[in-house]
């Protein structure tokens, strides 16, 4: 017999709060985006970037490119945005800009239920979420990184499989975000633009060095 997912609302206070899902088992992205309340493709990005280890400069530094510049657009062009959704690094950017400027945009949090920690779900391992986010899917596993897979099936089934124009935004990083961006520059099924924001730290200016011929210090990216 097949689980059922959990659907639930998390009230974060203060007015906020986001519409969830617990996916139980294997379930397609397109299900998924049903389940959310998505039943029309639309333009869709997803953001892999940097967490607890980016550090305060960098967030500084990338605080405008996300108020000031890419919040607005997906506001003004109607699309979806995807991300890890815990309260780090350009997570927390991106929810903050929704936030302070209230924007209506859908700002998706996908994340392992076994990572992360909201009211009502105590959990001494967890992260914060991100109050700024408007949904949030939970996926199983065990570690950050677990849940890339749905995010990037997630970014296809919004999309409407091509109908809509899908881009994945690399944003400062580490690990996991290497770990995504070589699993989807791999992949048969999957093949979608990679946007690289260079300037932002660690692994997107490795990342941009090695695309422009240079030196990284990231032996991986050689």
């Amino acid at each position: 017999m097949r689980s059922e997912n959990k659907r639930f609302v998390i009230d974060f206070g203060n007015g906020n709060a986001a519409f969830a899902v617990q996916l139980a088992g294997d379930i397609k992205s397109d299900e998924v985006a049903e389940v959310l309340g998505f039943d029309q493709p639309k333009p869709t990005i997803f953001i892999s970037g940097g967490a607890m280890d980016m550090d305060s400069d960098e967030m500084l530094a990338t605080r405008p490119l996300i108020e000031e510049g890419l919040a607005r657009f997906v506001e003004e062009n109607g699309v979806a945005v995807i991300d890890g959704g815990t309260h780090a690094g350009v997570m927390r950017l991106m929810g903050d800009a929704r936030r302070r400027q209230n924007l209506q945009f859908p700002l998706i949090g996908v994340a392992p239920l076994a990572k992360i920690s909201y009211p009502g779900y105590e959990n001494p391992r967890g992260m914060t979420l991100d109050t700024g986010h408007s949904h949030f899917v939970f996926t199983e596993g065990e570690k950050f990184g677990d849940e890339s897979r749905m995010i990037a099936w997630l970014t296809n089934a919004l999309s409407g499989d091509g109908l809509c124009p899908a881009l994945g935004i690399v944003i400062n990083g580490g690990n996991v975000t290497r770990e995504e961006i070589h699993r989807l520059a791999t992949s048969r099924r999957l093949k979608f633009p990679l946007l690289i924001v260079e300037g932002t730290g660690r692994f997107a200016d490795n990342l941009a060095a090695v695309i422009r011929g240079m030196s990284s210090d990231d032996e991986e990216l050689h």
